[in-house]
């Protein structure tokens, strides 16, 4: 037999199959294989699972607390990739060992050095909108002036790169 194309990379269970194993999967740490490429710690804490049957395969919703390269984001979020076959579960007596943070991502570039002009023909009709509402416009339309950037922004953009604003150190 002669196989085609690249080797996959996703070896292991699906994080439904690692949860359904589990009498009580709340509070137990996950990590993606993939996320090993990474020089910081990045896993997931779990906080609620769903699991079903649909046509004879298991199914369900996973929902955690990410900690990516680092950082730690304070809302409890949905896992999107449960379905990915190279989650790992961390047993119970290496968690504490593992949830240590040692290094948090520093992110190259600052959140106000983003560009942000928005493409030719959008600009075009942006401008030719306001001038059908009679707004007065002047100047050239950016996204600063289309959408506004608060400091409680709850988007991933918005958490990571204010937490990254601040000059304390982050404590988890």
């Amino acid at each position: 037999m002669k196989l085609f194309g690249r080797p996959s990379f996703f070896h292991g269970k699906s994080l439904i199959e690692l949860a359904a194993q589990l009498k009580n999967p709340k509070g137990r740490v996950v990590s993606r294989i993939s996320f090993e490429r990474y020089p910081e710690k990045s896993y997931y804490i779990l906080s609620h699972v769903e699991l079903g049957y649909h046509k004879g395969s298991l199914t369900g919703f996973a929902w955690g607390t990410r900690v990516f390269r680092g950082f730690k984001y304070p809302t409890i979020t949905r896992i999107d990739a449960g379905g990915k076959r190279d989650w790992r579960l961390i047993p119970k007596e290496d968690e504490e060992e593992f949830c240590k943070i040692d290094k948090v991502h520093e992110p190259k570039f600052k959140s106000d050095e983003v560009d942000t002009r928005l493409p030719p023909v959008l600009e075009m009709v942006i401008k030719r909108n306001f001038k059908q509402r009679k707004v007065a416009f002047e100047g050239t339309p950016n996204l600063e002036g289309c959408f506004k950037w608060e400091s409680n922004d709850l988007t991933k953009r918005g958490i990571y790169f204010d937490a990254h604003k601040s000059s304390d150190s982050q404590s988890v």
